[in-house]
């Protein structure tokens, strides 16, 4: 693995990546003279209701990412950091680099305010069931990452609308017990 070990670096997993937003905060603009001590040695963005990968074509574009010889659903760049174009659920923890910071946009869509209330599934939701992508991976990366930095909607905080905060709950249970 060729992926910086210095200890100065803080080695960033990126995932649910989209087109790139928690790279362009940690490392600054590509192609630009950076100081950040973050870097993204790899990250994961799939889109399964869609055959065209926008977002990772954005991804890829935007730090000069080509496809692997051997596996084009992964980009590299010239240093070796990857963008897996890949099911999270289907990829297995081994497969990604140890890691200080984990961070992640998990998909909002099943707590977003642009569905009704009666229309939200939280946890439950296609989308938001991805919660248990990042806690399979928290759970068997060895060593585990030193910090979890996740984003999503406000009304994750709220949502279900039945039950209120019953999913932020569920999450910070899960993230407690780890």
């Amino acid at each position: 693995n060729n992926h910086v070990t210095s200890s100065n670096i803080v080695r960033v997993v990126e995932l649910f990546a989209g087109v790139g937003g928690f790279k362009l905060g940690l490392e600054g603009e590509p192609g630009k003279p950076s100081n950040s001590d973050f870097r993204v040695i790899w990250a994961n963005q799939w889109e399964p209701s869609s055959k065209k990968q926008h977002a990772v074509e954005i991804y890829a574009h935007r730090w000069d990412m080509r496809p692997n010889d051997e596996d084009p659903y992964i980009f590299e760049c010239n240093d070796g950091d990857a963008l897996v174009n890949k099911d999270i659920e289907k990829v297995p923890t081994e497969e990604i680099p140890n890691h200080d910071l984990l961070c992640g946009g998990f998909p909002c869509q099943d707590y977003s305010v642009a569905r009704t209330l009666s229309g939200e599934m939280g946890i439950e939701g296609e989308k938001g069931k991805l919660w248990n992508s990042i806690k399979r991976v928290l759970e068997e990366s060895s060593p585990r990452p030193k910090v979890v930095f996740l984003e999503n909607v406000p009304r994750l905080l709220n949502s279900p609308a039945k039950h209120r905060g019953l999913n932020f709950t569920v999450i910070l249970g899960d993230l407690m017990e780890m």
